[in-house]
């Protein structure tokens, strides 16, 4: 399997400036995990015609054109490849047209203009692996249904375990101030539904989720010989170990947690080290948007239980194949 595999990318912008400006940013170095084909529109028609003869992997749709809003663009486009990641580039929007977009398109991130360094780069890539896992996670659960194998509650109704680590006393209250707290924003997240269809509650449930903290990376590695935690958001910058390291021996000892790394001070080449050594799930700017923290955090828990389910969901055909095999005559 080829370790560096290109990717179709799509781009609609009105603005031909920002279609070569996307396009060449995904095609200098640094470029990560992933390679990329772009093609680039600045008609959303034009898009939807090419799309009813070429597959892409992602797309990325400013919102406000003319003639066709990126709304009902991306609609459109679902309709004809629903597994394709669909994220939006824009400078101008509000919460209810988000609101929208969100529950209407199931876009997977919102990404300003103008944006920061290597953040277009990242969460293309995180688009990318987490549109793999949900297309995996139905492929598994079609094949389970059409062999008729019985199929055993997968969703335990455990709390969600969150972990951050964080050397600023401020930082960890606010944080854990706003993952348990319902606001205004927390509007959006009663309308996200699971890409998953026996998934019903939302993407980031309150009530289904415990904040622990700690200002030490030593500290943190021992919680994680002691509780099983779904996800651990770390600083970069702290004294004891960066976040990278404190991310890479905490999967040593907790493979299937989401890993988040959050800085206000980080260069692109460290970043990348973050995503290649550590394999972070995503990363978050200081100061932050609550909306994409929350966000960040709902996807990185729905792409860890997808994981998980889907070894279940291959061990249930794993299993049924065996027997069928044990049965079989020589």
């Amino acid at each position: 399997m080829d370790a560096n595999p290109l990717y179709q990318v799509m781009i609609v912008d009105d603005e031909a400036s920002i279609v070569n400006a996307v396009r060449r940013e995904l095609s200098t170095p640094p470029l990560g995990h992933y390679r990329y084909e772009v093609e680039g529109f600045t008609e959303p028609a034009a898009a939807l015609e090419r799309a009813k003869t070429k597959k892409f992997d992602a797309v990325i749709s400013d919102y406000r054109m003319p003639g066709m809003d990126g709304l009902e663009f991306l609609k459109a486009l679902a309709a004809l490849q629903p597994e394709c990641a669909r994220l939006v580039l824009s400078g101008q929007t509000d919460m209810d047209s988000l609101i929208r977009m969100v529950n209407e398109t199931h876009i997977y991130r919102f990404i300003p203009k103008p944006w920061h360094d290597h953040f277009l780069k990242s969460s293309l890539s995180q688009a990318i692996a987490y549109a793999g896992v949900v297309t995996e996670n139905k492929r598994l659960a079609d094949l389970v249904r059409e062999r008729g194998i019985p199929i055993s509650a997968l969703d335990d109704g455990a709390v969600d375990q969150i972990l951050i680590v964080d050397d600023d006393p401020g930082i960890l209250a606010s944080l854990s101030r706003i993952l348990t707290r319902h606001g205004r924003v927390d509007d959006l997240f009663a309308a996200i539904q699971s890409e998953v269809a026996h998934h019903e509650r939302p993407l980031l449930d309150e009530t289904r989720v415990s904040v622990q903290i700690t200002p030490s990376p030593r500290h943190a590695l021992r919680m994680a010989k002691e509780l099983n935690f779904s996800c651990i958001i770390a600083d970069y910058r702290m004294p004891e170990m960066n976040g990278v390291e404190l991310l890479q021996k905490f999967a040593d000892e907790q493979p299937d947690c989401a890993r988040l790394l959050i800085s206000g001070a980080i260069s692109q080449e460290e970043l990348i080290i973050a995503v290649d050594m550590a394999h972070i799930f995503g990363f978050i700017n200081k100061p932050w948007q609550d909306f994409e923290l929350k966000l960040n955090i709902a996807q990185a828990l729905t792409w860890r239980r997808m994981q998980r389910e889907n070894r279940a969901l291959a061990e249930m055909v794993n299993a049924a194949e065996a027997g069928h095999t044990a049965v079989a005559p020589p």
